[in-house]
């Protein structure tokens, strides 16, 4: 009799384990002292907090802002300069800063004022040629920021997708442990009773310091990579726990290879990669520059205009000038030669990211195809059946029919397949973003 009610015991708490449940506590106890908050949060939401609260971002479009003023500053003409002087002191008139006027050639004329005014003005449309150049510059800037943004929105969603899946995983470890919790405290009772030998007692209480264990690798793992720099990206100073909210079927539905050949993303890739942008950007200022650097070859012409009272041939002296240099030596030959390489350099770059992105997305693609022949294995019945199994198993270990170490084995086994089946659909959907990222959008975006 006192067999059988341990037995029950036993079974009554493998039912508690087998009866899964979506409101199982995720954050154990003690760590729920650790945060203030737990906050639900769907990916469109963090996306959307993450571009108006993150300090990156914002620090880098002011760089961006920079860079386009100085197109501006580009198109402004130059500034004349004017020149000014006046005599200090006349010695026979005994006078400091003389300004009237005396008899021209007499010693004690009264002061002397000199007035010069100058303007370079830039030909060869030097201008309109340097404002190219920074308008391209701009673009590079604008291009590297939107790669910019494209990497922290791929770190963003990878994060939400590992944090999802590890608390799936988390939710699988409370309810294990709650259960076999319950297992330990019925063994100890019994072995209390000499109804339990002391290598099954043990073996039980190892399970449970296993099971506690990966339980907190996992969420350390959590908490020190993806939920650690989620926060950061979101810019939340406060100590909060995310709760990842994603639509498992929703995704499934969307992630479909078939609805865009390989050819077309590569395509798009081609198309729509910031950091290409980038590169077609700078090769495009190159030749700018190229144009630039000849037109400052082109000597540029300065007109002058003075006025000087009492100081030459006539009083109130008036006469226009122009200043231009004669290009025999320096005609900028060496800023040429070296404009030149650059936009060789440009080419070859560009080409070379021509061939890094075409690879990014086959590789993402190929990567997608080995993950779904292994999701595919992973189907719902699958997942039921051996659910059932290891409900028919508690049922023969309640029975005697079977072993505790092969109990113990089952159960290992049940966990040990669902982590691996969350890890395997965290790496696939991170798969699909990985290949949005190397296309450079959302290609499955109905």
């Amino acid at each position: 009799m006192r067999n059988l009610t341990f037995l029950l015991l036993v079974f009554c708490s493998l039912l508690g384990f087998s009866q899964i449940t979506q409101q199982a506590s995720i954050v154990p106890k003690d760590s729920i002292r650790l945060v203030t908050d737990t906050i639900s949060i769907t990916l469109a939401d963090a996306e959307a907090f993450f571009m108006k609260n993150n300090y990156n971002v914002l620090a880098q479009q002011y760089g961006v802002n920079a860079q386009k003023a100085l197109v501006r500053q580009a198109k402004l003409l130059n500034n004349p300069t004017v020149y000014y002087e006046n005599s200090i002191y006349n010695q026979y008139s005994k006078k400091y800063f003389p300004t009237k006027e005396g008899t021209y050639g007499n010693p004690n004329t009264q002061g002397e004022i000199l007035v010069n005014a100058q303007w370079l003005v830039s030909i060869a449309r030097k201008r309109v040629k340097a404002a190219e150049v920074a308008k391209h510059n701009a673009d590079v800037a604008q291009f590297q920021f939107d790669d910019l943004i494209r990497g922290l929105l791929f770190a963003l969603r990878q994060d939400f997708i590992d944090i999802y899946f590890g608390l799936k995983s988390l939710q699988l470890f409370d309810e294990e442990i709650a259960s076999v919790k319950n297992i330990v405290a019925g063994f100890e009772t019994q072995y209390q009773k000499g109804n339990v030998s002391l290598r099954d007692i043990t073996r039980v209480r190892a399970l449970l310091l296993s099971l506690q264990s990966d339980r907190l690798d996992l969420y350390t793992n959590i908490q020190q990579n993806s939920a650690k720099e989620f926060a950061v990206l979101l810019n939340n100073p406060k100590n909060v726990y995310y709760k990842p909210i994603l639509n498992e079927a929703e995704l499934d539905s969307k992630y479909n290879l078939s609805n865009v050949p390989l050819a077309d993303m590569v395509a798009q890739a081609l198309e729509n990669r910031p950091d290409l942008k980038a590169s077609l950007a700078q090769m495009a200022s190159a030749d700018a520059y190229v144009k630039l650097q000849k037109a400052v070859g082109v000597p540029d012409v300065q007109f002058q205009y003075t006025f000087d009272r009492n100081g030459s041939y006539v009083p109130n002296y008036s006469g226009v000038g122009l200043q231009l240099p004669i290009a025999v030596f320096n005609r900028n030959q060496g800023n040429i030669q070296s404009s030149k390489f650059l936009v060789d350099a440009a080419s070859q770059q560009l080409k070379q990211n021509q061939v890094i992105v075409q690879n990014d997305v086959f590789a993402s693609y190929q990567k997608i195809l080995e993950l779904q022949k292994l999701n595919g294995s992973q189907t719902t019945i699958f997942i039921s059946d051996f659910r059932s199994l290891l409900k028919g198993a508690e049922d023969n270990f309640a029975k005697k029919n079977l072993s505790l170490l092969d109990f113990v084995d089952m159960f290992e086994s049940y966990k040990d397949y669902m982590t691996q089946s969350n890890s395997i659909k965290d790496q696939r959907y991170a798969a699909f973003e990985e290949l949005n990222f190397n296309v450079g959008k959302d290609v499955f975006k109905k």
